[in-house]
């Protein structure tokens, strides 16, 4: 980790001020000048430089000026990882354009409502989205000119007569460091990320320069990256880990980023080998798969030192060291509203992060009213903080250096989530809902998240979501209620559905598993299903979640049929007593 600079020198940047000027077109050009020929992207076979990468992205930059694309302007983009998706960011940032990073795992209505809200005056799309963007096309409302664009490593041959390729109408346009990039700020606005939903996120959050540049410094300055690292990259660049931690983290060091499509258990360890990457970003969820393979002689043979994670098992940490090699596992914690950033820096198993770097706090751990649902208050009507050993709110402090932009379009959702006079006239905190556990020398642990909303799968779903595409199912249905069940040996919580048919409903598994993949990916869909016959729960489900939610799957305390998604079958099954036990003792894992 050589040429890394020292923790303290994080703050004299911060304190400079450079944050307020910092851009990702200056940060790429600057490479581009000082380490031209430097791979900024691995991608299959192919190697991309930092002056290829660049030259490539001021294509892009060009082209929407042409056609009259201006600062503030947005333009939505749905495509899966490849270099592409990058470039079309890097060139529209260089003049001003904000890109609205759409996630590809939603459909349908849910998909336009998100494309729909950031108010795009055009939209760009990989090859194989055609077919879904079709689906929704006439629900869509851009500002003019309205064109849909189709991009990506792999071009369509032959295009419907509303579509354009992108790649064709870039071929004369210029290489050359557009001027307009020199009047980019760091409060600009880089991306719009979507938060808030399980499938299709309704929340779209601007996301600055600043901020884009802020993050990948943390990374520079804690010697987690350098310009030798080589960061195997597999989340999807729409999420935040994926976007502003990793794509920063490689811009701003000038390192080197193997970009993948997808993750791959069973292709991991042969990527890293065959790279000699030695930087991984992943999430709780993907080390468990890793670790869960069957081991083979040479696991620890690899070049992998450095796993940026969050979601991580304690009791999984160390197994997992051991057996691969790897040096360092280093959890964070950040919001995709993008408000504060913790680090685990001294890595102690089972922690997310803590609440200060160097002394310098970014957030508190607040007393909560788990009754009234409410943040306490002392005498001086100042929010209580916790002492350790307690759980409580998350509240991560807004300020100039951690600006909360709000919501795109929305606010009232802004509002809400904004705790103002916490500790001190005028102050300002974001409401992270999570709930936190606070221990000796601040450093905090997950404990979960608040309102109807559960994870699983290091995805965030909501329960009101799920439950409302299952009722669509029915058409007539008494009752529905969704929530999360705890796993043992899973992170998070999977879902269970728990369901009051009227009289005379049938349930056609099949057919109802069917409707679900078309409306739902894979990490939304419930794993357990009960079908509540007791009358406790015939008249109002959700009255009653708490003891449905507390007695989960657990078919020695449930009376009522319980189904679940069998994770090599694909389909529903009855729960049997061994079944259950084998569950339980994680010979059946999902």
């Amino acid at each position: 980790m050589g040429g890394a600079l020292k923790p303290e020198e994080y703050f004299n940047i911060i304190n400079s001020g450079e944050y307020k000027i910092a851009s990702l077109g200056r940060e790429v050009e600057k490479q581009a000048r000082e380490c031209p020929q430097h791979p900024a992207i691995l991608w299959q076979d192919a190697v991309i430089s930092y002056d290829e990468y660049n030259r490539r992205s001021n294509r892009y930059a060009h082209f929407f000026q042409s056609q009259g694309y201006k600062k503030g302007d947005v333009v939505a983009l749905l495509m899966d990882n490849c270099p592409e998706y990058l470039m079309v960011v890097t060139g529209l940032a260089k003049i001003g354009v904000i890109t609205a990073l759409i996630n590809t795992g939603v459909r349908g209505e849910v998909l336009a409502q998100g494309i729909n809200l950031v108010e795009a005056r055009s939209m760009i799309i990989g090859s194989n989205f055609i077919e879904i963007y079709q689906t929704i096309a006439e629900r869509l409302r851009f500002r003019s000119p309205g064109t849909v664009y189709v991009d990506g490593p792999q071009p369509a041959l032959e295009l419907p007569a509303s579509l354009q390729s992108l790649a064709l109408l870039l071929g004369e346009c210029s290489e050359e460091n557009p001027s307009l990039t020199a009047e980019i700020q760091g409060e600009d606005i880089l991306v719009y990320l979507y938060t808030s939903g399980s499938y299709g996120a309704r929340k779209a959050v601007p996301v600055s320069h600043q901020r884009f540049w802020i993050v990948g410094q943390q990374l520079r300055s804690f010697g987690y990256l350098n310009e030798d690292s080589i960061q195997y990259m597999c989340l999807p660049l729409y999420y935040n880990s994926g976007f502003t931690v990793c794509f920063s983290g490689m811009i701003i060091t000038g390192s080197t980023m193997v970009l993948k499509s997808e993750f791959s258990a069973t292709r991991f360890w042969s990527d890293i080998r065959r790279y000699q990457a030695n930087y991984f970003t992943g999430v709780g969820e993907m080390c468990r798969y890793l670790y869960s393979q069957e081991e083979s002689p040479d696991d620890a043979d690899n070049p992998l030192e450095i796993i940026i994670c969050n979601g991580m098992w304690e009791g999984l940490i160390e197994p997992f060291k051991q057996r691969f090699g790897v040096k360092h596992i280093i959890e964070i914690y950040g919001t995709t509203e993008n408000v504060g950033s913790l680090f685990n820096y001294e890595e102690i198993p089972g922690m997310c992060g803590n609440l200060s770097i160097l002394n310098q706090r970014q957030g508190e751990v607040v007393r909560f009213n788990f009754d009234s649902s409410e943040l306490l208050r002392d005498e001086n009507n100042q929010l209580i903080k916790c002492s350790p050993g307690m759980v409580g709110v998350l509240l991560c402090e807004i300020n100039e250096v951690n600006p909360f932009y709000g919501y795109v379009n929305d606010s009232e959702a802004t509002e809400a989530k904004i705790i103002r006079n916490a500790f001190s006239e005028g102050d300002a905190y974001l409401n992270t809902c999570d709930l936190m556990e606070l221990h000796e020398n601040d450093y905090i642990s997950f404990v979960d998240r608040l309102g109807d909303t559960y994870r699983w799968k290091a995805k965030t779903v909501s329960a009101e979501q799920v439950a409302d595409v299952i009722v669509k199912f029915f058409g007539p249905i008494e009752d529905a209620s969704v929530y999360g069940v705890k796993i043992p040996g899973h992170e998070g919580r999977c879902g269970m559905a728990a369901l009051t048919f009227m009289e005379d409903e049938t349930m056609d598994w099949k057919r109802f598993l069917n409707y679900l993949n078309r409306r739902m990916p894979e990490h939304a869909r419930p794993i357990f299903i009960r079908i509540c016959q007791q009358v406790d729960y015939k008249y109002n489900l959700e009255e009653v979640k708490p003891q449905l939610q507390q007695e989960g799957f657990d078919i020695t305390r449930v009376k009522d049929p319980i189904f679940f998604l069998h994770p090599q079958k694909d389909a529903y099954l009855p729960l049997t007593a061994d079944i259950y036990n084998d569950i339980i003792a994680g010979k059946i894992s999902f």
